[in-house]
């Protein structure tokens, strides 16, 4: 009886519209980057990620990377720098001379997209996808990998 009530209150509610008066009371926490700044942060994400020496990767990483960094990709999940650097040299093991062309970042109030293309130099476009990416305090805090070709 009790959970009948409360699904009948929480109904009422939100046929009601008292959903859309608490949204509107939300404060969002989002630290803001300048275009500018952010394009930069990507190109600085994807040149760690076209760079095939691991020592000099991990170097850039507390620059452009938040201590709790994460790639979500269709392999899994890999959060921090040790997990991420090993990620890349999967990839790049697997791709021998591959590397990654982005092109210009867009970006909303914290988040940030940038299709891809990846391939040989003489064919750079041959697989293409999507980041998505989550920016806190000036740092990339996460990169959501989507795979189109």
């Amino acid at each position: 009886m009790k959970n009948v009530f409360t699904q009948t209150l929480l109904l009422a509610a939100l046929l009601t519209g008292t959903h859309n008066v608490l949204a509107e009371s939300i404060t969002m926490n989002i630290t803001t980057i300048e275009p500018a700044g952010l394009q930069q942060l990507i190109e600085r994400h994807f040149a760690i990620w076209n760079n095939t020496d691991a020592a000099e990767r991990e170097k850039e990483f507390a620059a452009v990377y938040s201590s709790d960094f994460f790639v979500a990709d269709y392999d899994g999940l890999n959060e921090g720098a040790d997990r991420v650097n090993a990620a890349i040299s999967k990839v790049q093991s697997q791709h021998p001379g591959f590397i990654f062309t982005p092109a210009p970042v867009e970006w909303n109030h914290g988040i940030a997209r940038v299709t891809w293309g990846y391939g040989p130099k003489d064919n750079p476009y041959l697989v293409r996808g999507e980041d998505v990416f989550t920016i806190s305090e000036g740092r990339l805090s996460s990169a959501r990998v989507f795979i189109s070709k």
